[in-house]
């Protein structure tokens, strides 16, 4: 009994360390204010009011990533 809790017990270790490996980062989004047309990048919508404008972004300047020149 003891050998089979131990093994669920390392089994679910296991999985739970592989799902949290893929966890990624929230995207980023340009949101626009519905009241005065200002825009904010933020990874959630500010507050009531806003509507999502362009995005997803992976960076906090909600620019698109330049491409990595091959060498």
């Amino acid at each position: 009994m003891l050998r089979y809790v131990v093994s669920c017990s390392g089994v679910l270790l296991l999985w739970m360390t592989l799902e949290g490996a893929r966890a990624a980062p929230a995207p980023w989004y340009w949101w626009t204010s519905k009241v005065d047309g200002q825009r904010v990048c933020a990874q959630f919508m500010p507050r009531q009011g806003w509507t999502q404008a362009e995005g997803p972004f992976t960076n906090p300047q909600c620019r698109p990533q330049r491409p990595v020149p091959p060498r």
